[in-house]
């Protein structure tokens, strides 16, 4: 059984080679929330994240992202679509 940093790594793998902007974060930390979490930080569409996360699973359900939060960019004139942290 695969983790949820591997299947997220995976994930972000497939997304970023679909031309989305991707990366798995091992230690994201929500607002709110006391421990950090692993969480998959992109721009694709929820569609696309589910469909990439249950391409690269062996058992997608658990990992699935259903909570999502938007992620500042390193700077605000850098390119690109917003970018989201998902986490089941």
């Amino acid at each position: 059984m695969e983790t949820r940093a591997q299947v997220y790594a995976n994930a972000a793998g497939l997304l970023a080679r679909m031309g989305f902007a991707a990366r798995a974060e091992p230690s994201y930390l929500p607002a709110g929330q006391a421990r950090p979490i692993v969480a998959l930080v992109t721009d694709a569409p929820p569609v696309l994240i589910g469909h990439a996360v249950s391409q690269v699973a062996a058992d997608p359900e658990p990992h699935l992202p259903t909570t999502s939060a938007k992620v500042a960019k390193a700077r605000p004139t850098d390119p690109g679509a917003p970018q989201h942290a998902w986490w089941p």
